[in-house]
């Protein structure tokens, strides 16, 4: 059995294995420029990523967080219901994994949730895992983001895997990322 906290913790310790990672071919390939040579935590992120049903050249974040999402869940050796009912309802797109869990989403961060934002009135849209929430901001670690994004389009279509901060805010927008909600993890 693992509680939400336990959950969170394993989330928190996968997702965090494959930061400082930068793509080397757009959405489809990452190096480490801090290590020489291959590194294994990107294969492993294309591997965990592709059997999520991700593919080379699509936006990642989301099967970034679904990949972290089931291999936290598998080393937890969750029951076989709720990873199945992850790969089900996690996809490689931010707003329809959204939609998919419905009440289950809140707007209460917790470490190890999975925060769902929306551009604009669009439906396209961005999302990473929390670290931690501070007051009116949240601590993240996610894929397809630049570590100081000049503009939107490299707040959601960045170069790597990163931590980030960003405001806790539903407040919703004609255009820009807004927050929709948060997937806590799982308790089995």
């Amino acid at each position: 059995m693992a509680t939400s906290e336990t959950a969170g913790s394993e989330i928190l310790r996968v997702a965090g294995r494959f930061l400082g990672l930068y793509e080397i071919a757009q959405n489809s390939a990452w190096d480490n420029p801090a290590t020489a040579g291959s590194d294994p935590e990107a294969q492993e992120l294309l591997r965990l990523m592709e059997q999520c049903g991700w593919q080379k050249g699509w936006a990642y974040c989301a099967a970034f967080c679904e990949a972290v999402w089931r291999s936290a869940y598998a080393n937890l050796f969750a029951p076989a219901p709720l990873a199945g009912e992850i790969a089900a309802k996690l996809t490689p797109s931010v707003m329809q994994s959204f939609h998919n869990w419905g009440a289950r989403v809140t707007q209460v961060p917790v470490p190890g949730a999975i925060y769902f934002m929306q551009m604009g009135q669009s439906g396209n849209g961005h999302c990473g895992i929390v670290v931690r929430s501070d007051g009116g901001r949240i601590s993240t670690i996610e894929g397809n983001t630049s570590p100081d994004p000049a503009n939107a389009a490299l707040d959601r279509e960045g170069d790597g895997i990163f931590r980030r901060t960003r405001t806790l805010s539903f407040a919703p927008r004609d255009q820009g990322l807004w927050l929709r909600g948060f997937l806590p993890p799982i308790p089995f």
